[in-house]
C-alpha cells in the first residue's frame, strides 16, 4: 500500500486503515510467538520482586488450564510491547499526511521517542512501583490476625503486567504533549496552570502505592513530577511559532 494523501477518497482511507491494522496485529502476533518461547524466563523475572518481601508469599495454580492461560497472557503482553514500535509507526504513518506538512510531526523520530519513554516507564514500574506496592499491600494485615498470603499465579501476574504496561503508557506524557502542542490544543501555560493539580494527583498516587514513609513516597512522586516538568519543556519547544503563550 502506498502512503495516503489528503486527497484520498473516504473508502481509500478505510482501506489504508485496514492495512495499517493488519500490520499492527501481525506485529503483536509475531511478538507474542517470540515471547511465548521465553515465557518461563519472563515469569521468573516478574515473580522475582516477591523475594524481597518480609512475608511468605505463595503463588498457586488452581486450574488445569491456568499455566497455559498465564503463559498466553504473558505472550500477548510481550507481543504488544515488542510490537509497539510497529504499532506506533503504523499509527503515525496513517495520520502523518494531515500533520506532517502542516505541523512538522516527524514519524520516525516520534516513534523512537515514544518507544524510549515506554521502556523508561516499564523500568520505573518494575524497579520502583512494583516493589513498593507489593510491600505496602502485604503489610496491611493486623498483627493479631494470622493470615496466609496465597495468591493465584494468574492474578499476581495480571497485576504486575498491568502495572508495567500502565506505567509505560503514563510515560507517554511527553509524546502526548508534543502532539497536542503541535495541533494547538495544549500550551505550556495550560500545563503550568494545572501543575499544582498534577502534583496533588502524584502525591495521592504515591500515598496509595507506597508504605507510609516519606522516602518511599519521594521515590514515586519525584520522577512523576520530573516527567510533568519535562512535558512542559517539550510543549514549550514544540509550540507553534505564532503562539503567544
Amino acid at each position: 500500500m502506498t502512503s495516503q494523501s489528503p486527497e484520498m477518497p473516504f473508502w481509500d482511507h478505510l482501506e489504508e486503515l485496514r492495512w495499517r491494522l493488519i500490520k499492527s496485529i501481525s506485529a503483536i502476533l509475531i511478538g507474542a510467538v517470540i515471547t511465548y518461547n521465553y515465557a518461563d524466563i519472563i515469569m521468573y523475572w516478574l515473580i522475582n520482586p516477591t523475594e524481597s518481601l518480609s512475608i511468605d508469599l505463595n503463588l498457586q495454580v488452581l486450574k488445569i488450564t491456568s499455566m497455559f492461560t498465564v503463559k498466553l497472557s504473558v505472550a500477548l503482553f510481550g507481543g504488544m510491547i515488542l510490537g509497539l514500535p510497529v504499532i506506533l509507526y503504523q499509527f503515525w504513518r496513517f495520520i502523518s499526511p494531515a500533520f506532517e506538512d502542516k505541523y512538522g510531526v516527524a514519524v520516525i523520530s516520534t516513534v523512537l521517542f515514544s518507544s524510549i519513554f515506554f521502556l523508561l516507564g516499564m523500568s520505573f514500574a518494575y524497579f520502583v512501583i512494583i516493589p513498593f506496592s507489593l510491600s505496602f499491600f502485604t503489610s496491611l494485615t493486623a498483627e493479631t490476625i494470622d493470615v496466609a498470603y496465597n495468591f493465584t499465579l494468574e492474578g499476581y501476574l495480571m497485576y504486575i503486567l498491568w502495572l508495567i504496561f500502565g506505567c509505560g503508557l503514563l510515560f507517554q506524557l511527553p509524546v502526548v504533549s508534543i502532539f497536542f502542542t503541535k495541533i494547538g490544543i495544549l500550551t505550556p501555560a495550560f500545563l503550568r496552570e494545572y501543575r499544582k493539580f498534577a502534583i496533588v494527583v502524584f502525591l495521592i498516587l504515591g500515598a496509595i502505592l507506597t508504605p507510609p514513609d516519606p522516602v518511599s513516597q519521594i521515590l514515586i512522586v519525584v520522577p512523576l513530577i520530573i516527567l510533568y516538568e519535562f512535558s512542559i519543556l517539550i510543549s514549550k519547544l514544540f509550540k507553534p511559532k505564532d503562539s503567544l503563550v
